[in-house]
């Protein structure tokens, strides 16, 4: 009760600070704080609650700053040459339990535009510099190589700039690719003003590239290349019910080759992507998602803890490889690279001491996602690890200190 006194009212006063203790504190203290309480009325202290259930996300990502650095592992490699195959996120964890602080361990190359790619047969190598233990790569001169690299003690007259291609990526990107290249969120009523897709040339049931389709609507510019979108799942906040987005699959590409004055558009299919054009699909210009070409693991810094809100391509839950959307956009400062903890809702549990009253027990962390697309207020996120199943409604909270 005395811990829910002083977040409550550090809530209020607009300031978010680690659980105090009263050991030290005298009974006066403890009486102003209750009658502080007592003059509270029901509605701010619901508002309190709220406030430090959402900023405990930012709590925990501002305490990164004053902490101790990552442990490595006892039995981290000295040295290890990176593989075709390997992602960024494998070797994290053969160096660190938390993976996401790699950044803090990595020697970064002043000498290079791009100094945390990684190749593979780059030699990387544990090394001691300035009493801090970190990983390099081994340009031939050891750790004296990498201490200059990380100090920019190098002579050189230009900032060398490296290929993003080639480069190992964070998690498979076979594993995401269809989530970074086709899917889109949309805002709904946007999607729904566009032209449509009113029947093909042959009245095909089936279409593929090549074929000749007619859309109706807003007139679209002759020799402009459209995308031809479907509609699929529309995203609501759980909490409020509120839509917070449409997500469209684009199923082909099209070519406009003639408009009418009657608001039809014909268009030449160029190509087609797994799936078949239907009427009623939709033609607006092609997006381009802006996905980095490359991202880092960090512990997520977000404004407040997410939901996993959907399973992509499952009925049921998800595993590790599997990819979940996350009602976390970019409006509460999600980011590709974002690391968070999924937790499960602990079960109700029967109090025997107490007539058999429900209990609920805690939260427990049950698996680990990383964000890799991000739209206005969803998210599409890697699962890196889990020890059970995750599920709709599964919690999510940057990463525990470690």
């Amino acid at each position: 009760m005395v811990d829910m006194i002083v977040i409550l009212e550090t809530a209020l006063a607009g300031h978010y600070y680690a659980r105090c203790s009263f050991k030290n504190h005298t009974s006066q203290t403890v009486v102003y704080i209750v009658d502080i309480i007592m003059k509270m009325s029901l509605k701010k202290i619901a508002k309190a609650l709220l406030l430090t259930t959402f900023s405990s996300a930012m709590l925990m990502t501002t305490a990164y700053a004053n902490n101790p650095p990552p442990t490595i592992k006892a039995d981290a490699p000295n040295r290890y040459i990176v593989k075709k195959g390997d992602t960024l996120w494998d070797i994290s964890g053969r160096y660190l339990d938390s993976p996401w602080r790699w950044k803090e361990i990595w020697a970064t190359n002043k000498q290079i535009k791009n100094p945390n790619l990684i190749y593979p047969d780059d030699i990387l190598i544990l090394c001691v510099i300035q009493g801090k233990t970190l990983i390099g790569v081994d340009t031939g001169e050891g750790c004296a190589g990498v201490e200059k690299q990380l100090l920019g003690n190098t002579v050189a007259s230009t900032v060398t700039v490296t290929s993003t291609a080639n480069s190992i990526p964070p998690i498979p990107l076979s594993a995401i690719q269809h989530w970074l290249d086709k899917a889109i969120i949309v805002n709904p009523q946007d999607f729904n003003t566009t032209p449509y897709i009113l029947a093909s040339k042959n009245r095909n049931l089936i279409t593929a590239s090549g074929d000749k389709v007619y859309a109706k609507g807003v007139p679209l510019i002759v020799g402009q290349r459209y995308g031809i979108y479907r509609e699929g799942e529309l995203y609501v906040e759980p909490k409020t019910q509120e839509v917070i987005g449409l997500e469209v699959t684009q199923v082909a590409t099209g070519l406009v080759t003639a408009t009418e004055t009657n608001g039809v558009t014909s268009l030449q299919l160029t190509d087609s992507y797994g799936k078949e054009v239907r009427e009623g699909d939709r033609v607006f210009v092609e997006l381009n998602n802006s996905i980095p070409p490359v991202f880092y693991p960090e512990p997520a810094s977000v404004s407040r803890g997410g939901l996993i809100v959907r399973v992509m391509d499952s009925i049921s839950s998800a595993a590790k490889g599997s990819v979940v959307a996350i009602n976390l956009g970019s409006a509460q400062g999600a980011k590709p690279g974002d690391v968070l903890t999924v937790y499960q809702k602990g079960p109700l549990v029967r109090d025997t001491k107490d007539n058999d009253m429900p209990v609920r027990s805690p939260n427990e962390p049950s698996g680990t996602v990383m964000i890799f697309n991000t739209f206005d207020h969803i998210s599409y996120a890697y699962v890196l690890d889990s020890e059970l199943p995750l599920n709709v409604g599964d919690q999510l909270l940057p990463p525990p200190y470690l």
